[in-house]
């Protein structure tokens, strides 16, 4: 037997060998497959199942504790789901109030809007004038006393907003918003 036959054997049991794994891997993936699609439907099956049972429960058309004590643990999880999404509804449209910015004034900034260009123009004094600081009271000093700040229930809350709707998206939001917090539509 020549160098060049223990080659070609060699070889053709290596090509063999390659075809056999690649044919067991092809294998090993479809049933891993056919297996995931039958477990996807006996899932299938027995949420329909359940779902039967439920009501024919409700009906009135089954009894059993096994099943009571189920439809009543699925009452509790509807009853906390709904809960839940009250809850998220109340999060979804609340705004974030700054306790120490003043009460709003019921009007929107307004941006001077100039048609001449901006070198014809003269600069002019900016409408805008902030706000006076509030200051702080301080301790007296050598006070006997500990500090303690005024009381946060001597201000009035703040008036609750008007809202609008969202004609993109739906959502609920402050009648001074000009942007859709949940979608980016200019509502206002």
């Amino acid at each position: 037997m020549s160098i060049l036959d223990q080659i070609t054997r060699s070889a053709n049991q290596i090509v063999d060998r390659a075809r056999f794994e690649t044919e067991k891997f092809q294998r090993t993936t479809r049933l891993q497959a056919e297996i995931a699609d039958l477990r996807l439907d006996m899932d299938r099956k027995l949420a329909e199942l359940g779902q039967r049972t439920y009501e024919l429960y409700r009906a009135g058309q089954i009894s059993s504790a096994t099943v009571a004590t189920l439809v009543q643990a699925i009452d509790q999880i509807r009853i906390s789901m709904t809960q839940k999404e009250e809850e998220l509804s109340a999060v979804q449209v609340s705004e974030y109030v700054d306790p120490t910015a003043p009460a709003p004034t019921g009007g929107a900034w307004s941006v001077p809007i100039e048609d001449a260009p901006a070198a014809q123009a003269a600069p002019s004094p900016s409408p805008y004038s902030p706000p006076p600081a509030q200051a702080t009271p301080s301790p007296p000093p050598y006070s006997s006393r500990p500090y303690a700040p005024p009381s946060a229930q001597a201000t009035p809350p703040p008036p609750q907003a008007a809202t609008k709707t969202c004609g993109a998206c739906g959502y609920t939001m402050a009648a001074r918003a000009i942007y859709c917090p949940n979608c980016g539509f200019r509502v206002g």
